[in-house]
């Protein structure tokens, strides 16, 4: 473990600040649990400003619902423990299948309003009279957390996201520069590193929940817009860059080598992408391009297809480059409201649909409900007093990671988490706090060890642990005005609070033992789907929508199979998927002759029929034969036709057919007279 950077130590002592801030107001208020103030600190509390805002704002209004439903249930189902315990374990299950299905920072909403019912209804269960005074006092104290926690972030050297995520975004070109030098190699050209460019594809999905808690750290909406547009064009960048390979090697494997010119001109490309040459523009290498295509189809007709569908995969690559180094650029300078000139067609996947697993989420979600509901009654009937502390870290530990493939082990860290701050709470309650005899005293004795902690709450890997750590502690400890220490009583919650967390345990591993492989095939499974529906009804989709989908599901995806080690659900290219199904909405989105429907439909009809059979076998099957000698069989019809129509066909079915049989040699060469696929088309040049 690396020593704590001075940007570690600065935020955890923001975070020890606030937290002894809200302490000291909640004491002179004085509020009925002080330590809740407190703890709420720790829980919004981000090394950026930007995300503890929304957190605060979020965690607020989550805290005002979930006690809004305390106040309508308990009073109307106090004197019927079945059907309370039945209520609040739907309201959990609703909230969290919300929670599940929106992915981005906002689902904490959803999520803590599914656990402060329990938090706040099972402990009055016995005096459904002062339910409102609770849920208003247990508000107050969790809303002084949240805006002292919000105040210091802000005044005490606040650390904005736009920085942060500017220098993110300069990384991810940084690796895009590193694959691209690799795949534009003549030497290397249909070798890839898939694993590498996985990696970067994940890391660009990652990108989302920085800009979602940009629009709180920026004073622009222009700022986020160009995150976003950029967060859009690198998703892109990995199909685009196989796309343009795939076509590239096979010119050379055809023609026995790449053409002397292309080599010349890739080596250029490649220079300009690095940063090598500056003294050329995009717009010379676009323009010279356009020259070469013209060129080598004249004196090498034969190839003439493949060189067409190389250089205009090399011409899109040049300008989603560009767009993208301009709109970083724009970013770094801070001029949120100039608009950025963009020449790559994706705008409209900007905030585009995603995929979802609804029957998954709907067990996740149903089984969390069911534990709690399980959980609840056994309390009741063993009559426990504070048997509900332990129905409540239930619901906690269970919201907090079914989100999770496999919980369990998730559950068993916050197991461990759970009994070291029972710990050190009965430690601090009973040799120490004896000692504390006002605020100065009791601030020395809790600084040490909260500053020590915080300064790990800014690592991803130990965020989650830390926190909970810290929020248990204060809790367990409860802090008042004046030091309370009952043995048994603080033996009897910490017993029921850790049977409860070992409940939750026991229960993921016997409802939820899919783990990672289970999901992954679901995801592989659901893509495949897609496409098989996308061959025969591509016109009655939105292809805008279609195209967000299948990207975000396969960024879902290959996270798990970098665990997997593939395990065959999609052989060695994940984007191959993405690349078929841009080049079906290009089919789709053609204004096709009823004749060239007719003699397309064989074809869309066996892609339909190979994806099916794919998702009935749960693995991505070799593409038939007899579908490669359809498409060959199409592209010989389509040479024979010299409409502009038959050939912008002719082009896409040369991709479909790339991406689908990438080994395969060619059999069929047509000559093309500058085809131009339909304006704004998505993945039009993928």
């Amino acid at each position: 473990m690396n020593m704590p950077t001075w940007r570690e130590w600065l935020f955890s002592a923001k975070a020890l600040i606030a937290a002894l801030l809200a302490l000291y107001l909640a004491l002179a208020i004085p509020l009925d649990n002080p330590y809740w103030a407190m703890a709420s600190v720790y829980v919004v509390s981000h090394p950026l400003s930007g995300a503890t805002r929304s957190k605060a704002i979020y965690r607020a209004l989550g805290t005002l619902l979930g006690a809004a439903a305390s106040v309508v249930l308990l009073p109307m189902f106090a004197q019927q423990p079945v059907m309370l315990s039945l209520a609040i374990s739907v309201w959990i299950g609703a909230l969290l299948y919300l929670a599940l299905s929106d992915r981005s920072p906002r689902s904490y909403i959803f999520l803590l309003a599914a656990y402060t019912v329990p938090l706040i209804s099972l402990a009055e269960v016995n005096h459904p009279a002062t339910i409102f005074d609770v849920a208003l006092a247990r508000s107050e104290e969790i809303l002084l957390g949240i805006v002292c926690a919000s105040l210091v972030n802000a005044v005490l050297f606040p650390s904005r996201i736009a920085p942060v995520l500017g220098e993110k975004m300069g990384l991810l070109l940084h690796d895009g520069r590193a694959a691209v030098s690799r795949m534009l190699n003549s030497h290397h050209l249909g070798e890839t590193d898939q694993h590498a460019l996985n990696v970067l594809l994940v890391d660009v999905m990652g990108l989302d929940s920085m800009i979602t808690h940009l629009a709180y750290d920026s004073s622009s909406h222009r700022s986020t817009v160009h995150a976003r547009e950029f967060r859009a064009r690198m998703a892109m960048l990995m199909p685009q860059l196989i796309s343009t390979a795939d076509a590239l090697h096979r010119l050379q494997r055809e023609a026995d080598g790449l053409l002397p010119e292309l080599e010349e001109h890739l080596a250029w490309v490649d220079a300009w992408i690095q940063g090598a040459d500056r003294q050329t523009t995009a717009e010379q290498l676009r323009e010279r391009s356009l020259q070469l295509e013209a060129w080598l189809c004249d004196t090498h007709p034969h190839y003439a297809l493949v060189i067409d569908s190389g250089l205009r995969q090399l011409r899109a690559l040049i300008d989603l480059w560009q767009d993208c180094c301009n709109l970083h650029q724009q970013f770094l300078q801070g001029h949120a409201d100039k608009p950025v000139e963009l020449r790559y067609r994706v705008q409209q996947l900007v905030g585009g649909p995603r995929h979802y697993d609804r029957g998954l989420l709907a067990f996740s979600a149903a089984s969390v409900a069911v534990s709690v509901f399980c959980l609840s009654m056994l309390w009741f009937v063993s009559g426990w007093e504070h048997g509900y502390s332990g129905v409540f870290i239930a619901a906690v530990s269970g919201c907090f990671f079914a989100n999770q493939d496999n919980p369990a082990p998730f559950i068993k860290s916050f197991l461990v988490a759970t009994v070291i701050s029972m710990l050190a709470a009965g430690i601090y309650l009973f040799a120490l706090m004896p000692n504390v005899h006002d605020f100065g005293s009791l601030a020395t004795l809790l600084a040490i060890p909260l500053l020590l902690l915080g300064t790990l709450a800014g690592r991803p890997q130990y965020a989650g642990t830390v926190i909970l750590v810290a929020v248990q502690t204060i809790s367990s400890i409860t802090l008042q005005d004046s030091f309370k220490a009952d043995f048994e009583l603080f033996a009897d919650i910490a017993i029921s609070t850790v049977l409860g967390v070992i409940f939750a345990l026991l229960w993921a591993r016997l409802t939820k033992p899919f783990g990672t492989l289970w999901a992954a095939r679901r995801l592989a499974r659901h893509g495949w789907l897609k496409l098989a529906e996308l061959a025969i009804s591509g016109r009655r989709q939105n292809p805008a929508d279609v195209a967000s989908s299948i990207i975000d599901r396969t960024g879902q995806l290959l996270p798990r199979l970098g665990q997997l080690g593939d395990n065959g659900l999609a052989l060695n290219d994940a984007t191959r998927e993405l690349r078929i199904c841009f080049r079906l909405l290009e089919l789709h989105e053609l204004r096709l002759t009823p004749a060239l429907e007719q003699q397309l439909q064989p074809v869309l009809n066996g892609i339909h029929d190979y994806f099916i059979a794919c998702a009935k076998t749960h693995r991505q099957l070799p593409a038939p034969p007899r579908l490669r000698q359809e498409l060959d069989a199409l592209l010989r019809a389509l040479q024979a036709n010299p409409t502009r129509i038959a050939r912008s066909t002719a082009q896409t079915l040369h991709g479909l057919r790339l991406a689908l049989y990438a080994d395969a040699p060619a059999s069929v060469c047509i000559q093309p007279a500058n085809p131009v696929l339909p304006s704004g088309s998505i993945g039009a040049s993928i």
